[in-house]
């Protein structure tokens, strides 16, 4: 497969431009509210997926159907369940992707832009 310059230069350039915290807000992320009182959550806010970053790096078979439904809503995300390995969890565990640990929550849950 030949790569088009021109294409590379492209994508690259927009990486450059948007920086890390600009996908707040791109086309296809997802935003997770929570659902019910959670002891802290007033401390941080929702968590976002940057979904367009993650169809950058894999293709939808990595995920989907497993271990996301392709259906918004139909998966009961939360952190128990990611700290377990699932659903985010089984690429975010320190050694795939950056961990859940406390010290990275900011990466996940940001002020949405205005």
């Amino acid at each position: 497969m030949k790569t088009k310059p021109a294409a590379v230069f492209i994508v690259l350039a927009g990486l450059t431009l948007a920086g890390g915290d600009a996908a707040y807000g791109a086309p296809g992320d997802l935003v997770f509210e929570r659902e019910g009182e959670v002891e802290g959550s007033d401390a941080f806010p929702p968590a976002l997926f940057p979904h367009w970053v993650h169809r950058i790096r894999y293709r939808c078979y990595v995920c989907h159907p497993a271990p996301f439904a392709m259906q918004q809503g139909a998966n009961a995300i939360n952190m128990e369940s990611i700290k377990q390995g699932q659903y985010c969890g089984a690429c975010h565990n320190g050694q795939t992707a950056f961990s859940v640990e406390f010290k990275n929550c900011a990466r996940c849950h940001k002020e949405p832009e205005e």
